[in-house]
């Protein structure tokens, strides 16, 4: 695979003009493209834009280079925290897109790489540092991701937590494109007062009030929390973005009401975290679960009870904006017998101040992934439901069906179809009309994984209700959209660079290291 090395020349004399230095520099820039595929190869035109974050950026034109040459750009301005764009057009159609780090050139030479792939269209990157599912992602902004802990695998002999955490830095790549390991967890204790560092099944939610910036880490369990729940925690700390590190634990009182992993998470318009459902400890060791939640006050550093019922495992949260959050669906077992599952049509949303209301009107689902919308409604895609109730050690069919609940009626309506039926998958909203849907499997179950899992990647549009797959893929494929299949696929959003998609299971036990983004060109 040929790789098209850009060089700017800025070429002058060194005389001083009246409007300061004149630039003397070389800066080769050397793009890195996904693992699958370079979108250069059949670009006809490359055009650079030097973005200095003041006024339109200054746009260069050049000849697409010949196979393993340099295309050349000369007698251009200093570079003083200027970004270049690059851009590739093939019968002028924009197919490849990528930019650099904020670049700083006067004399001399500079070396710096770009991140360039096809927007639109999956492309692989290195992966995980190592196989990782039910871990937390960060998006730290600038091109740069983190992801922390998870598990290795859910069956066998052994379940092997991790306490790492990865950095990838697509702002400033390096070859291979891949996460590396740059810390590890902090200690915890346990609901047994256990020291523990692997972590997994917990929630990393940013803060945009109180310590805003910082990421609030929730709860989980060093193992799968349904195989031991006495070492479930009830630890809430903060994340540093900027640092790489972790603060202390809160204070006893601050922390959770109970221990939760496997829960759910989501910030509100005004700052505050809502915290909802989840595994929690039993004395025996046995399963005790969480129908309800608890609401994080940035500004306090506490958490308050929220009342409402809906299942424990499985649930959907998603924003209304500022009329709260709206948490739907889920599994819970049974009273009468424990070793059958319902699955819930409790619909309740939590206003901005941890107040309660029920809403109704759709049906019983679990393990949907939803959205909200820019207009305030929330949508929710997939799911199971069973007719009746779902055993223990079974799984069950998953559904196509797009459900919107409508803020200004209060009402639930079926709305479209996805291509593929999907449960436990994961949904991004890439702006006010597209939602990004990814992996999951055509069958679930809270204990189970079938050999079902997805690697197909669909964008719904949510005006008219279609959905479009990326690339060629069907359910039968084990790498047609992602690089592999994968169960609940850890997802980041960059609104200035993509979605980054990484780890999962791969449908039967094993979790995978593989990751792929899908750029969206600005």
């Amino acid at each position: 695979m040929s790789i098209v090395a850009l060089s700017l020349l800025a070429c002058g004399t060194g005389a001083t003009a009246d409007s300061g230095p004149v630039a003397d520099y070389q800066l080769h820039l050397t793009p890195l493209v996904p693992l699958d595929q370079n979108p250069l190869e059949s670009v006809d035109r490359i055009d650079l834009l030097l973005d200095s974050g003041v006024g339109d950026p200054l746009r260069v034109t050049l000849d697409a280079p010949a196979s393993g040459s340099s295309a050349e750009a000369t007698d251009l301005p200093a570079l003083e925290g200027t970004r270049v764009i690059v851009e590739g057009y093939s019968g002028g159609e924009l197919v490849a897109w990528g930019r650099s780090a904020p670049l700083t050139a006067q004399n001399g030479e500079v070396e710096a790489t770009v991140f360039v792939s096809s927007p639109e269209t999956l492309g692989q990157l290195g992966g995980l540092a190592a196989p990782g599912a039910y871990g937390a992602g960060v998006t730290l902004g600038s091109g740069r991701f983190v992801y922390m802990g998870g598990v290795t695998n859910k069956g066998g002999a052994a379940v092997y937590g991790v306490d790492t955490v990865s950095l990838l830095d697509l702002d400033a790549p390096t070859e291979g494109l891949a996460f590396a390991e740059v810390g590890t967890m902090p200690e915890y204790l346990d609901a047994e007062g256990d020291t523990q560092t692997r972590r997994t099944h917990f929630t990393a939610t940013p803060l945009t009030a109180g310590d805003a910036g910082q990421v609030l880490i929730v709860g989980g369990s060093p193992t799968l929390p349904y195989g031991n729940s006495t070492q479930i925690t009830s630890d809430v700390r903060l994340f540093d973005p900027e640092t790489l590190t972790f603060g202390d634990a809160l204070p006893s009182k601050d922390q959770l009401a109970t221990t939760r992993a496997g829960h759910v998470a989501i910030a509100n318009q005004q700052g505050g975290v809502l915290v909802w459902g989840g595994f929690s400890r039993a004395s025996s060791g046995s399963i005790s679960l969480q129908r309800g939640g608890e609401l994080y006050d940035p500004v306090a550093r506490g958490f308050d009870t929220v009342e409402g019922t809906t299942g424990a495992i499985g649930v959907a949260v998603g924003d209304l904006a500022e009329d709260g959050s709206l948490v739907a669906g889920g599994v819970d077992l049974t009273d009468d017998r424990p070793s059958l599952w319902y699955v819930s049509d409790a619909c309740v949303i939590i206003s901005l101040r941890g107040d309660s209301s029920t809403c109704s009107g759709m049906e019983a689902v679990a393990a949907q992934a939803m959205v909200g919308l820019s207009d305030g409604d929330v949508m929710s895609f997939g799911g199971v439901q069973p007719n009746g109730s779902l055993d223990q050690t079974a799984s069950t069919a998953a559904v196509k069906t797009v459900w919107r609940y409508r803020k200004a009626s209060g009402t639930w309506d079926e709305v479209g179809k996805m291509e593929l039926a999907r449960a436990g998958h994961t949904a991004v909203r890439l702006d006010d009309q597209f939602v990004l849907l990814a992996g999951g499997s055509t069958t679930w179950g809270p204990f189970v994984t079938d050999d079902t899992a997805l690697s197909c990647v669909e964008v719904y549009d949510t005006v008219n209700n279609t959905s479009t797959m990326v690339g060629t893929c069907t359910a039968e494929d084990v790498a047609g959209g992602m690089p592999s299949r994968a169960l609940a696929p850890t997802a980041w959003f960059d609104p200035d660079l993509g979605v980054l998609l990484a780890g999962g299971l791969d449908g039967v036990n094993d979790a995978v290291s593989t990751a792929s983004f899908y750029p969206i060109a600005r």
